[in-house]
């Protein structure tokens, strides 16, 4: 492979790898520096017709120049905001990753990878743009990965395994480690990150034994593979659900999966809708199973078992959680006040849904156990925008805080590695909880904001000075951990987890650019009260005494 940048025609940077040569342009970064960009490198064959529900398939060469200038979307159903009406949007052909290089004559730059986030069912790789991060010498990398129905659908067997949209990424990791070099990147230096799917995503490859040798640290941003809407339930059931909906029989698996094949890819993708009970919630029907019936599974046991056997790669890794995790999904839930009302006079109905439980709890249990959440919570107070914040701590709590917690003080009692913690209640100009409610009220720090201070979105301008230390603060942060995988930010001395179960969760309070400050808790989520709930999870799953 040629590692050095070469300059094409009118000046666009190439490179020239064994698949064949990729021409990209010319960027510039929030403080000016030039670098390259190649967006839309395909890294596996397209996931059609006979590839559609299997695994990625290599990509083989091309022949000419392959114009890295465009970027691309899995076929989805994209519910980012209520009033969309839920737009399906994208291709299946969409298996592409998007390289950005500073242009410095070195080989040996840190890789840093990203993988988005949306529920398992919804996103892409460029919708965060790296011009912060392209302020340091790094490799930046984000790839699409197959999402929803099209990259989730299981039929609990080795016909229509499921996973699809992991053993993308996987193929991703492997791409990255045969051509990175090409763009200056060590492949002996990749650190994988990624926020709320994406963190979880990150969990799941620290735990499958098909990404052995792929990427050497880990920073998983507001979801673990512990969190309740990552694995899911009656994949079979769902997949026969989606066959009927579409006029395939489903008698047995092969008859779903070859008539599911001669289905247009928008109208499989259009039953989605069928699987949402109010709104798009439970906000991710489809998503990761425990494939131990894959010919090569990549999750081959629960998250929890593989936690407690010790069998977890011994790398250095990242946790984090922000103050107000709940505003997704909440902050859409705002943006109506029909909603809320809805809320308030249908909770026992709704709640399981929104909170994820409706499969984990035997059906008599469901309305004792949504008033004892709402009375532990809400005490007499009705829902509405009065008692808005209360939801959001509750939604919050229970579909990202209290497993987060476990996940991280787990990885570090069975990792000789370093595990890092932080909470992150910076307010700043923007959040995407501006982009989800439609307001601008301040409601705390949401679920994704931190990583807008890496990674920027078309949403942000007009930033405060505020807003550009807390960025350069952030950068900082990333591009330490993926330097030597330790994480560095200002003068604090930031300590890891203890490994001892029993001790606090330690963790860097980042309030501001000024207010950096460890700290320790055990219980940022209310984890006792939601411990005592009868939830078929996790530990409770397999009958295991939760210790921690």
């Amino acid at each position: 492979i040629e590692t050095d940048f070469c300059k094409g025609r009118g000046e666009f940077p190439e490179v020239n790898t064994d698949l064949g040569k990729i021409r990209g342009s010319y960027r510039v970064s929030v403080l000016g520096r030039k670098y390259a960009a190649f967006e839309g490198i395909p890294y596996a064959e397209p996931p059609i017709q006979e590839y559609r529900f299997e695994e990625p398939q290599e990509k083989r060469p091309w022949q000419g120049i392959w114009i890295a200038n465009n970027t691309y979307t899995c076929l989805q159903l994209h519910h980012a905001k209520i009033d969309d009406n839920y737009k399906i949007e994208g291709q299946e052909d969409c298996l592409y990753i998007n390289i950005y290089s500073p242009q410095i004559k070195r080989k040996d730059l840190d890789v840093i990878v990203f993988i988005h986030g949306g529920a398992f069912m919804f996103g892409n790789g460029h919708f965060y743009e790296p011009d912060i991060l392209m302020d340091k010498d790094v490799v930046y990398v984000s790839l699409n990965y197959r999402v929803g129905i099209l990259g989730f659908l299981s039929t609990e067997d080795s016909v229509i395994p499921g996973n699809f949209g992991l053993k993308d990424q996987l193929m991703a990791l492997k791409w990255i480690q045969k051509y990175i070099s090409a763009f200056g990147g060590n492949t002996d230096s990749v650190t994988i990150t990624g926020m709320s799917a994406g963190g979880a995503s990150v969990h799941i490859h620290y735990l499958s034994p098909l990404s052995e040798g792929l990427f050497h640290k880990g920073y998983s941003q507001s979801g673990t593979a512990l969190n309740p809407w990552v694995l899911v339930e009656n994949s079979l059931e769902k997949a026969k659900l989606a066959a009927h909906y579409l006029g395939c029989p489903s008698g047995s698996s092969v008859e779903i999966l070859e008539c599911l094949r001669q289905r247009p890819g928008l109208q499989i993708v259009e039953t989605t809708r069928k699987f949402f009970s109010w709104l798009y919630n439970p906000f991710s029907p489809f998503g990761v199973v425990v494939d131990k019936w894959s010919k090569n599974p990549i999750l081959p046991d629960h998250p929890i078992k593989i936690l407690e056997s010790g069998k977890v790669k011994n790398l250095p890794w990242i946790f984090s959680m922000t103050e107000s995790e709940g505003l997704y999904p909440a902050a859409e839930f705002v943006s109506n006040s029909r909603f809320l009302q809805e809320i308030q006079e249908q909770w026992d109905t709704l709640l399981p849904h929104i909170l994820d439980f409706n499969h984990t709890l035997c059906s008599e249990k469901l309305n004792p156990v949504a008033q004892e959440i709402r009375d532990y919570y809400f005490k007499d107070k009705p829902i509405s925008e009065n008692s808005f914040s209360t939801l959001v701590k509750l939604i919050g709590d229970r579909l990202f805080v209290v497993d987060i917690e476990t996940a991280a003080k787990l990885q570090a009692s069975r990792s000789s590695s370093p595990v890092y913690f932080y909470y992150f209640t910076y307010i700043g100009t923007h959040s995407l909880s501006d982009f989800l409610s439609g307001n601008t009220e301040n409601y705390g720090a949401s679920h994704g904001d931190d990583t807008l201070y890496v990674l920027r979105t078309h949403m942000q301008k007009n930033c405060t000075e505020e807003d550009i230390k807390m960025a350069s603060l952030m950068r900082d942060l990333w591009s330490s951990f993926a330097h030597i995988g330790i994480p560095h930010i200002n003068d604090v001395i930031w300590q890891p987890i203890s490994r001892n179960k029993a001790h606090p969760l330690k963790y860097l309070h980042i309030g501001s650019p000024s207010r950096l400050q460890m700290a320790a808790n055990d219980n940022l989520g209310n984890k006792e009260f939601w411990d005592s709930l009868p939830y078929k999870e996790n530990y409770k799953l397999f009958n295991q005494k939760d210790e921690l």
